[in-house]
């Protein structure tokens, strides 16, 4: 049998021309691990890679400003900022992508989402392509309730390419 511990791929999704990335099946996992790469906007123009969660299969997303957000980013000229906020509408942002730069990478965890008596909450990191940042930190939604749907999404204009594949880890 499979090992403890170990992932499973639930679904594997290329971005090409589109605004929106939905994972409607996330399975029975406490925990979910989602990769990012190689992801480009379709314009020269900053746009922001986001994240939304749905309590209802993807029917709707939950954009109240619940979502709260901290980490912590630095770039190759040595700038250093942490970035928080406790009335973020989405998770913002995973980073930025812009045709000027090279591609975006990330990778996400997310916990406990599809229990309904905990908060969901994300770890990441992430190179940020646009100015050479790296992003390390995490995001909560502080609703205890079921959430059974994830939403990545840009901020405008479309991903141009783009990987996501989103597993579930498997119980020890």
């Amino acid at each position: 049998g499979e090992l403890g511990g170990s992932l499973e791929l639930i679904q594997s999704q290329t971005a090409s021309g589109v605004s929106t990335l939905d994972f409607t099946s996330l399975g029975d996992y406490n925990v979910h691990f989602m990769t990012l790469s190689d992801f480009q906007a379709d314009t020269t123009s900053t746009v922001y890679a986001y994240g939304r969660l749905s309590n209802d299969g993807g029917s709707s997303w939950i954009s109240t400003s619940n979502y709260e957000r901290a980490f912590y980013r630095l770039n190759t000229a040595g700038t250093q900022a942490n970035i928080t906020s406790t009335s973020e509408t989405e998770f913002d942002s995973f980073f930025a992508i812009d045709q000027n730069y090279p591609k975006s990478q990330a990778y996400i965890y997310f916990y406990n989402l599809t229990n309904s008596s905990k908060y969901s909450y994300v770890t990441f990191q992430s190179v940020n392509a646009v100015s050479y940042w790296t992003y390390f930190g995490g995001f909560i939604l502080p609703v205890a309730e079921t959430h059974n749907a994830i939403r990545l999404y840009t901020s405008s204009d479309n991903f141009q390419n783009g990987n996501a594949k989103l597993y579930g880890i498997k119980e020890i």
